[in-house]
């Protein structure tokens, strides 16, 4: 089993794992930071995960409040909070040989890097084997729907799923 375990403040990053997971393969699941548990994880062959950059980093509890406060779009879509951070469910992540991969959601420009890195990192420290470099997928700081996901940039989705075949690529040299 694959699966591509994300925290998603506007749907953005839940649209991107959606699309990773569809290119990765047929079963693979786009799961919440609360929805993938240590036993999913512990069974998974493929682990991608994926965040938010907040202030050229992961999310914190802090950035996660302050998003709150910035609704998006015309019909103010407030920010979900809903499931764990990734920091909080990477701290809780089992060890062991698994194969890995990390990406973010990102604006452009020298604030929008982070994420994904941290994430690479703590993937390799718990015994995961990398697929591939961390990877971005742009953003756009305001829109006017509020519509999940609106923030993504145009063909994000669509590099996103090709990525997702990459993995599954490398992951199939590797055997």
């Amino acid at each position: 089993m694959d699966i591509v375990v994300f925290e998603s403040l506007y749907g953005n990053t839940a649209a991107v794992a959606a699309a990773i997971a569809a290119g990765l393969s047929a079963d693979a699941r786009a799961l919440t930071t609360s929805e993938a548990t240590r036993e999913l994880i512990e069974e998974a062959r493929i682990v991608v995960a994926g965040a938010p950059v907040h202030a050229m980093s992961l999310p914190t509890a802090a950035t996660r409040e302050s998003a709150r406060a910035k609704p998006q779009g015309a019909d103010h879509m407030l920010a979900d909070l809903g499931h764990l951070s990734m920091r909080d469910w990477l701290t809780a992540l089992p060890r062991g040989p698994r194969l890995g991969a990390a990406f973010d959601t990102r604006v452009r420009g020298p604030l929008g890097h982070g994420s994904s890195r941290a994430i690479a990192q703590t993937l390799e420290a718990c015994g995961f084997t990398l697929l591939d470099a961390p990877r971005g997928f742009t953003v756009h700081m305001h829109t006017s729907s509020s519509a999940p996901g609106a923030l993504l940039a145009r063909g994000q989705l669509d590099l996103a799923r090709e990525w997702g075949e990459h993995l599954q690529e490398r992951a199939a040299s590797l055997v």
